[in-house]
């Protein structure tokens, strides 16, 4: 029965939490950073009525996000798919920056963003009429870097929205012990993937750079952790909805 401890991640499962946990830091560290100048802005403006939109529109942003696994996600360990796989509920952050040009009409744009992730993947003890047995525990970690094309209603201090991306996904297995039969892995693994995206979002100002805005993805990556010929390799097909609340500038 292989046992295997990767040494190729650098990251341990208490180091995977805390670098979610920096993360997060940064980002409410980034808010205050971002609101403060436009909220200070406001309060000293002279000016009142309606809100005017800026002819350059560049937006920077900051959010948290949360994940909600889909049904479709496969844990597979050397061929052979691990029963009943679950992948609990995320949490991360993130940060993007966009911009729309004139000669769209300020409606077709392109965005940029990077976000972390993480949850716990797992599944229960089983025993077939063979006598296989198959089980998982892991905590996984997506770090992933995304290029979106989008399509808004470009209002004044609401813009609806909706787009495509695709980028690479950087994921992570750490405290690994999964198996299925004969075949057994442990540790920490790194992976590679490409992945892609589709999503939809509101955007209100509260004043004249600042905004919030709501968003939701369907979020698509298989990671492959191939074990270099040393041991079975294990795969993920993980299919995500991820539901984003931020806040940013736009100049």
């Amino acid at each position: 029965m292989p046992n295997l401890s990767s040494s190729r991640s650098l990251l341990t499962e208490n180091d995977g939490k805390r670098f979610l946990g920096l993360l997060g830091t940064g980002v409410v560290f980034s808010v205050l950073v971002l609101l403060s100048p436009a909220l200070a802005q406001e309060l000293t403006s002279s000016e009142s009525g309606s809100l005017e939109r800026k002819r350059l529109d560049v937006h920077l942003s900051v959010y948290v996000l949360g994940s909600l696994p889909m049904h479709t996600n496969n844990l597979v360990l050397r061929g052979e798919a691990i029963p009943q796989t679950s992948i609990g509920i995320g949490i991360g952050a993130g940060y993007k920056a966009g911009i729309f040009p004139y000669f769209m009409k300020r409606i077709v744009g392109i965005e940029a963003e990077s976000f972390g992730l993480g949850a716990n993947v797992a599944a229960p003890r089983t025993v077939t009429g063979a006598g296989t047995r198959a089980d998982a525990d892991a905590y996984f970690i997506a770090a992933t870097t995304m290029a979106n094309l989008l399509v808004r209603y470009p209002g004044a201090r609401f813009q609806p929205y909706v787009g495509v991306g695709s980028g690479f996904s950087s994921g992570y297995l750490l405290g690994s012990d999964i198996q299925h039969g004969s075949d057994r892995i442990t540790g920490n693994f790194s992976s590679m993937a490409f992945a892609y995206q589709f999503l939809g979002g509101l955007r209100g100002y509260i004043t004249q750079k600042a905004f919030i805005f709501g968003e939701y993805k369907y979020f698509v990556a298989k990671y492959d952790w191939d074990s270099k010929g040393t041991g079975p390799g294990v795969t993920l097909n993980l299919h995500a909805q991820l539901f984003l609340g931020g806040i940013g500038l736009s100049f």
